[in-house]
């Protein structure tokens, strides 16, 4: 039976998920307790995309071996993909304190506490990890995100060089060092190491998604975007908060004090959610970025571009003819491109639900609008003045449900 074990163990390696899990059916059919078989079969329900199996087999191993490590960390990988931290950072201190020698624990540990950002216990968990195995390559790249996100960026490009000079054929070493010099303002370097990363594994999403951003970045307005949401990106929910909140309470003084200035601030608050689409179109002009984008961003642009057209169309029609009807009309549609250009940004089925519903009761509430103002000649109507409230409102929610992710 153990030839069956190597088998599977062989087909996991080849990447032949679903034949791998008939082969460990086979062998559990009459060793059902064989909990080297039961690792591997998680391991091919968690490969396979299937959590809720994977979390099944774990659960009953753990009943009759509680001690065993290996499901302890599986177990905390499950709850980092699910984005429930507490859970994870629990199932991985479980896994360390029964064996403290394996570095890959610790550089689990390291990247959950990245994940809650806090940047001085994760690079503490990455050292204790390299204390182990100073040659391994998940702490390291661990260790240089947490040096980074501390400010000391020469450190972390020196440990990103050196692992880079160990394994110069690691594609996660190569994409980590494309979004670290994409970060620090050189897109043209970001851009050889995404490529190199995906000459090596060209399945890697997380090189792709850094191409795409290094692409945009030849664009001046895209790269000041960019490093907006990088320094968003390295704050805690908490003080992402304070900073949208202390923006939107700038720009009610600028209204009153500086008229300049809170069209400045409005549009930049406006910027922050249609620069990605929008940005996305001019990818789409590129002979090659238009094979970078996903479906989903493609579909997000054509509607924000659809309505941003219909809304400039539309504000030069009024301009021309002073109809009612049609400013309405461009304010409809151009305020509706905000929740437009976000409805993919959650991870969640459920946010994107909540996402396409509001979106939708949005849309037709707009329509309502443009109808009643061709009727009466009043661009302030009722559902006019709703839809700008729910636009408003729109922005608390949907920062909401993102940082809650």
């Amino acid at each position: 039976m153990a030839v069956l074990i190597q088998r599977a163990q062989l087909l996991l390696q080849q990447g032949r998920y679903q034949d791998a899990l008939t082969t460990l059916r086979q062998h559990l059919s009459t060793s059902a307790n064989d909990i080297d078989a039961l690792f591997l079969l998680a391991i091919c329900y968690m490969e396979m995309d299937k959590p809720e199996e994977a979390a099944q087999v774990i659960s009953s191993s753990l009943s009759f071996a509680p001690d065993d490590d290996r499901f302890l960390y599986l177990r905390a990988r499950l709850a980092l993909n699910k984005n429930q931290l507490p859970e994870a950072l629990q199932a991985i201190s479980e896994a360390v304190a029964i064996n403290p020698h394996h570095a890959d624990y610790f550089g689990m540990w390291s990247q959950i506490l990245l994940f809650k950002k806090d940047y001085a216990q994760a690079l503490q968990k990455a050292e204790e990890g390299l204390a182990v195995d100073p040659e391994n390559l998940i702490c390291l790249n661990l260790r240089s995100n947490a040096l980074f996100n501390l400010g000391r960026k020469d450190e972390a490009f020196s440990n990103l060089n050196a692992a880079l000079e160990h394994n110069p054929e690691n594609a996660y070493t190569h994409a980590n060092l494309g979004w670290k010099w994409l970060e620090a303002g050189d897109h043209g370097k970001s851009l050889e190491h995404f490529r190199e990363s995906l000459k090596i594994d060209p399945s890697q999403q997380w090189a792709k998604d850094g191409m795409v951003q290094a692409m945009k970045a030849h664009y001046w307005l895209y790269r000041q975007f960019l490093n907006y949401a990088f320094f968003m990106g390295r704050l805690k929910a908490g003080t992402q908060w304070l900073v949208i909140i202390g923006l939107l309470v700038l720009t009610q003084i600028a209204s009153q004090v500086f008229f300049p200035l809170y069209v400045l601030l409005a549009l930049v608050a406006l910027s922050t959610w249609l620069i990605v689409p929008v940005s996305n179109l001019f990818l789409r002009l590129n002979p090659y970025g238009r094979y970078a984008l996903t479906s989903e961003q493609t579909k997000v642009s054509n509607r924000v571009g659809c309505l941003l057209l219909t809304a400039l169309l539309a504000a030069g029609a009024y301009w021309l003819t002073s109809i009612p009807g049609l400013l309405a009309i461009a304010i409809c549609t151009g305020v509706l491109m905000l929740p437009v250009a976000s409805m993919y940004t959650p991870q969640s089925p459920k946010s994107r639900k909540i996402f396409l519903i509001y979106t939708l009761a949005l849309a037709f509430i707009g329509l309502l609008g443009i109808g009643f103002t061709f009727l009466t000649n009043n661009v302030e109507n009722i559902f006019v003045v709703v839809m700008l409230i729910g636009i408003f409102l729109y922005q608390f929610l949907a920062n909401y449900l993102i940082t809650r992710e």
